[in-house]
């Protein structure tokens, strides 16, 4: 057993010494919020095969805090071995949870979560989440869902749908990404041409270089930089 009472202040350097699963779990508990995150942390630093199994049982527990905390420890720990553990968590009823969830998916980075993610597009309160998710794990199969959603309105969100698509890396994703040059709000254009860099196709030269007209100087910097990466990437193929 670990040195958690429920009142006092769990040595969790202790715990984690000892490697006292239970003890870190019971941690995760802990009305104290600073004590709740050294927990989800030790499990990070321990990463130990042993840890998976009790985390993945603390997913079920009823204890919200305990249920985001351990799924958070999961995706920084990244055995796919969660992943089928972790989707449920999509749908749970604290919003919390299924952000982290949505966050550590991304991390643990497996196809198997493509599917879930896609649907929790929906969920306005996970929604940015899920598409930087989506991103992380760079399956093409996500690009049809995420190009529709380039004319949302939400800034911010659109700025996340462009950074995912570049990091998927998918050609199809080019044209929607060149109108997304033209765009007025500024991020999106920094956006559009940081994502065009790094999918690194020659058909977005000339695009970017009618982009450099933008009489903003940070922006032209943004562009002359993907340009830059183009050029780098296309030499050495």
């Amino acid at each position: 057993m670990g040195i958690f009472d429920g009142i006092s202040r769990p040595n969790i350097r202790k715990l984690e010494r000892d490697k006292d699963i239970q003890g870190l779990i019971n941690a995760l508990k802990n009305d104290d919020v600073n004590v709740r995150s050294e927990a989800e942390n030790a499990f990070t630093r321990i990463r130990d095969e042993s840890l998976i199994d009790p985390l993945i049982e603390a997913l079920d527990d009823e204890n919200s805090d305990v249920r985001w905390n351990s799924t958070s420890a999961l995706g920084k720990i990244g055995n796919k071995k969660a992943t089928q553990f972790i989707i449920p968590l999509l749908n749970d009823d604290n919003w919390f949870v299924r952000m982290h969830a949505a966050i550590s998916l991304g991390e643990i980075g497996d196809v198997e979560a493509v599917d879930p993610l896609v649907r929790s597009l929906n969920d306005e309160k996970i929604r940015n989440n899920s598409v930087l998710a989506l991103g992380k794990i760079g399956d093409y199969k996500a690009v049809n869902f995420l190009i529709p959603l380039l004319k949302e309105e939400d800034v911010n969100f659109r700025g996340n749908v462009i950074e995912a698509l570049g990091r998927i890396g998918d050609e199809e994703a080019i044209p929607p990404l060149i109108e997304s040059l033209k765009d007025g709000d500024i991020s999106i254009k920094k956006h559009a041409a940081e994502a065009l860099g790094k999918i690194g196709s020659i058909k977005a030269v000339e695009p970017l270089n009618e982009a450099l007209k933008d009489k903003r100087w940070y922006v032209r910097l943004r562009i002359e930089e993907a340009l830059n990466e183009i050029r780098s990437k296309n030499k050495e193929n």
